[in-house]
């Protein structure tokens, strides 16, 4: 396992994911935090004939869903920032009114994937 931080940036993941490539040339796998840096390390592996690494991202950026329906990234994640605003409103409103809210307040996301 090797990571490196590429600070959320589409070039800096194509830069980490070589840099990686040069010591691991066994890969399988990628999770990017973002889709950008996903698309980099994708560009990375691509550019080293590496087709059947598992790319995955997170945000479900119009990019990254075109990759995944093209086969080039295996999935990204869909957050849902209507329902995490909605969901923030409603504890403020909460705590204004003196109730009790929990500590941690999930919101369900959603894989998109190919077929």
């Amino acid at each position: 396992m090797a990571k490196q931080a590429a600070d959320f940036d589409r070039a800096k993941g194509l830069s980490v994911m070589e840099n990686i490539l040069q010591s691991h040339k066994d890969i399988q796998a990628v999770f990017a935090h973002n889709d950008e840096m996903a698309l980099g390390a994708l560009e990375a592996l691509q550019a080293h004939g590496m087709n059947n690494v598992i790319v995955v991202g997170f945000d479900a950026t119009d990019d990254a869903v075109k990759a995944v329906k093209e086969g080039k990234m295996a999935a990204t994640v869909a957050q849902k920032p209507a329902l995490i605003g909605e969901k923030a409103v409603d504890a403020a409103i909460r705590v204004h009114k003196g109730e009790k809210v929990d500590q941690f307040i999930p919101v369900p996301l959603e894989l998109v994937q190919g077929q």
